[in-house]
């Protein structure tokens, strides 16, 4: 759907897990309001989101495309490989010798990304002070 199309909803259903079926499609809802069902048009934004509009002008509710995204841990053996791979991000230079690990997945690439910045924040009680050097977190999907 390019930037900018509104699409008319002509079937809306809330679903499981913040997720919600619009015209046969499966989205994940990023911020809800009251009575999301009651949204009349979709829009995507220049950002890239997609926005529910209503009667009310003022009501909004943003959702995104449901996916399966897993957030994977690598961790290098090689020091050199590593430094590498933080200039690259070429996955490539990932070998059967070092680990890579599924850590978690999200449904959204909003929600990977806060996921990301999770694991990568010094303050965060997860943090490895290894993360940047042999450590390297990444999305997959």
């Amino acid at each position: 759907m390019p930037k900018g199309k509104k699409t008319v909803i002509k079937e809306i259903k809330l679903l499981d897990n913040d997720e919600i079926l619009i015209n046969k499609k499966e989205y994940v809802i990023l911020e809800t309001t009251e009575d999301i069902t009651s949204a009349k048009t979709m829009k995507i934004s220049s950002n890239g989101n997609r926005i529910l509009r209503f009667d009310d002008e003022k009501k909004k509710a943003t959702i995104d495309v449901k996916r399966e995204i897993n957030i994977v841990k690598v961790t290098f053996k090689d020091k050199e490989k590593a430094l590498e791979f933080k200039k690259t991000n070429d996955k490539k230079l990932i070998s059967p010798e070092d680990k890579k690990e599924n850590i978690c997945s999200a449904n959204s690439f909003i929600k990977a990304r806060e996921i990301l910045a999770k694991l990568q924040d010094k303050k965060n009680e997860n943090y490895d002070k290894q993360t940047g050097i042999t450590i390297f977190y990444f999305l997959e999907y």
